[in-house]
């Protein structure tokens, strides 16, 4: 089956990520999140089709864990084994700690398909930019800042450690217009 859809990036020299997923609402909303991350990108719904696909040596591979009779898994181990810098990510509904493992172990990072879009860039960013030859497996939270920024009403203030003024007063009628009036 042919691709879906493809998403380009302004620049042709933008690195390509593949998307393989068979629910289209779930393959544009992915979509827009990489191109937002400036990815060309392209879409395909079948195992079959992405395989092929993986020929064109995309830096990122996303997708779905499962395609009909095979799965995601078989994906990346496939685009691996040809091109062994392609980062991985397998997407799911499921939360199963032996799919998180085996995902791992193949170097690829399982994301759930109910984080936010900000925590699932934060999950593309990191497993894209993993240090070569760093097998530890990239795990939620992946998005690690809290908050974007502090807010002034948040700032705590410090009281003013001086105790005594640091300049002196000249003595004359302008320090006695300026000077404030006792209350008492």
């Amino acid at each position: 089956m042919p691709t879906l859809f493809s998403i380009d990036a302004p620049s042709a020299s933008n690195p390509t990520a593949l998307v393989v997923e068979p629910s289209v609402a779930d393959a544009v909303w992915i979509a827009l999140a990489l191109s937002q991350l400036g990815f060309r990108v392209m879409v395909s719904e079948t195992f079959q089709d992405a395989s092929s696909r993986l020929a064109t040596r995309p830096a990122l591979l996303v997708t779905e864990l499962r395609l009909g009779e095979y799965n995601g898994l078989h994906l990346v181990l496939r685009g691996k084994s040809t091109h062994p810098p392609l980062a991985a990510i397998v997407t799911s509904r499921i939360v199963d700690p032996a799919l998180y493992k085996e995902a791992e172990q193949l170097g690829a990072t399982y994301v759930l398909k109910t984080i936010s879009a900000q925590e699932f860039r934060a999950a593309v960013l990191r497993t894209v930019f993993r240090a070569e030859g760093d097998n530890s497996p990239i795990r939620p939270p992946y998005e690690r800042r809290k908050a974007e920024r502090r807010h002034t009403s948040e700032t705590r203030h410090e009281p003013e450690m001086r105790v005594a003024e640091r300049r002196r007063p000249i003595p004359g009628p302008a320090t006695e217009r300026n000077a404030p009036e006792s209350t008492g």
